[in-house]
C-alpha cells in the first residue's frame, strides 16, 4: 500500500523526472556563468585550467543533485 502522504510508483516517476529536469535546468543556469568566470579569470596555466574545470564540473553536478531533491520534495 501506499503510505500517508506518499505516491503512488506511476505518480511518483513523474515527479522524479519532473525535479529532474528542474534540476538540469538550475545547474545549467548557474553552471554557464560560472565557467565563463573561471575561463577568463584563470591563468593561462595548465594546472589552473584543470582545477577550474574540475571545479565547473562539481558545481555543476551538486547544483543539480541539490536542485533536484528540492523540486522532488516541491512537486510531490
Amino acid at each position: 500500500g501506499i503510505v500517508i502522504g506518499g505516491l503512488c510508483p506511476s505518480c511518483l516517476r513523474l515527479a522524479q523526472r519532473k525535479a529532474s529536469r528542474i534540476g538540469r535546468l538550475a545547474a545549467i543556469a548557474t553552471t554557464l556563468p560560472l565557467a565563463a568566470y573561471v575561463a577568463w579569470s584563470l591563468p593561462p596555466d595548465r594546472t589552473a585550467r584543470l582545477v577550474g574545470a574540475a571545479s565547473v564540473v562539481l558545481w555543476y553536478v551538486l547544483t543539480f543533485l541539490i536542485a533536484k531533491r528540492v523540486a522532488l520534495e516541491w512537486t510531490k
